[in-house]
């Protein structure tokens, strides 16, 4: 599976509003899509995610069932194409 991250605005979410929907992530998890680690910061309205999923269609649809849009230019989903690992810039290790 290919790597993902996706910003999103969280506004007049509480941390138990962000633990539940990352429950809901947990939960909806299957073989196309997987969620990796959410980081938010519930003061400025903020939230971005890791993702392992089939491709990018796949993940935003999956989105969407998990009621979670992506609304103007501000969210977004973006494929990881390289990351650091260290001091060095590797491609992704894909999994599945």
């Amino acid at each position: 599976m290919m790597k993902f991250v996706s910003a999103h605005a969280i506004a007049c979410m509480t941390r138990q509003d962000v633990a539940r929907l990352l429950k809901r992530f947990q939960e909806e998890a299957n073989d196309d899509v997987n969620n990796i680690r959410v980081l938010c910061d519930t003061l400025s309205g903020r939230m971005v995610c890791e993702w392992e999923a089939r491709d990018k269609l796949t993940l935003i649809e999956w989105l969407k069932k998990c009621n979670v849009q992506l609304r103007g230019t501000g969210e977004w989903v973006m494929t990881v194409q390289y990351e650091s690992v260290g001091d060095e810039l590797k491609v992704p290790t894909q999994t599945r």
